[in-house]
């Protein structure tokens, strides 16, 4: 799962627009929009090769850089009754992720992932809450421990460091865990990819935690074919733990998606990436719209 998966939830700013007569049930509603940035977690445990979330187990070598500049434009659009009647929710979620990454052995790299976050909900046209900050980061280590015949193994765990503020809805508040297993399977024009992450996440705010699992799990499975050596085109499906536990407008357990997009590079050193994510099921956020820059060195 994403240390680069892994993520979005925690109190949101407390700028509730209060209506008449549902005052109550307004700030319950600004507690529990935590799937917002929280819905980023197990995105954050678990950087992949943008636009994947299913991660490859290629490494840079010893002594390379990698920088890579992720963006990514999240929405939800539905509507549900919560207990006081039927409301049209938006939701709309900017997240820019630098991640850095060093080789310290052929095969054996260290990642630090940044997540800057801006988040926005409306009800029924009206701003109920509104977060713009920096959001918790990751730090990993991948190892690749097998390589033969095509087929390579490796483990991805990190740690989710709290740099975020819980209380505008943009962290958890305390340290959490992960570890993703990770196949890759190389065959001329084409490479299948697959992952088996999970996630430990611990919340400060009680409320937080009383609104959101604690233990997060992603299956996905991935490919990408070359139409030429500079460019490849990719896709994936995927299933993983909704983090929300009661959120009326993503109900259900796990959230199923399914992304297609392309890498372009110019250069071997340079990719280029866009793509497109759908989710298959109510358990996902809508939709999102992906782009990024890799650079090597």
């Amino acid at each position: 799962m994403q240390v680069s998966e892994a993520g979005e939830r925690n109190m949101l700013e407390r700028n509730v627009h209060h209506r008449s007569g549902i005052l109550r049930h307004c700030f319950k509603l600004s507690l529990t929009l935590a799937p917002c940035a929280l819905y980023l977690v197990p995105c954050a445990l678990g950087w992949a090769a943008h636009p994947f979330i299913t991660d490859d187990t290629g490494t840079q070598g010893t002594g390379n850089w990698q920088l890579e500049l992720q963006a990514e434009r999240t929405q939800l659009d539905r509507t549900a009754d919560a207990g006081a009647g039927p409301v049209e929710q938006r939701r709309k979620i900017t997240v820019f992720t630098p991640v850095l990454t060093y080789g310290l052995l052929e095969n054996l790299d260290v990642a630090l992932g940044l997540n800057h976050v801006r988040q926005r909900v409306t009800e029924n046209g009206m701003v109920i809450a509104d977060a713009d900050g920096m959001a918790d980061s990751a730090l990993e280590l991948k190892w690749r421990f097998h390589e033969a015949d095509g087929l390579s193994l490796a483990l991805k765990p990190g740690l989710l460091l709290p740099t975020g503020d819980e209380n505008r809805g943009l962290g958890t508040g305390k340290p959490s865990w992960g570890v993703n297993f990770i196949a890759t399977y190389d065959a001329k024009s084409w490479t299948f990819l697959g992952n088996v992450a999970y996630s430990r996440v611990r919340y400060k705010l009680q409320q937080d935690a009383d609104d959101n699992r604690v233990d997060l799990w992603r299956v996905s499975g991935g490919l990408a074919y070359s139409v030429r050596d500079d460019l490849r085109l990719v896709g994936e499906v995927g299933v993983r733990t909704n983090v929300a536990r009661h959120d009326p407008y993503l109900p259900g357990g796990n959230g199923q998606f399914a992304m297609l997009g392309a890498i372009y590079s110019p250069t071997g050193k340079i990719d280029l990436d866009v793509g497109f994510r759908k989710s298959l099921n109510h358990a996902e956020l809508d939709w999102a719209v992906l782009a990024g820059a890799t650079f090597r060195w």
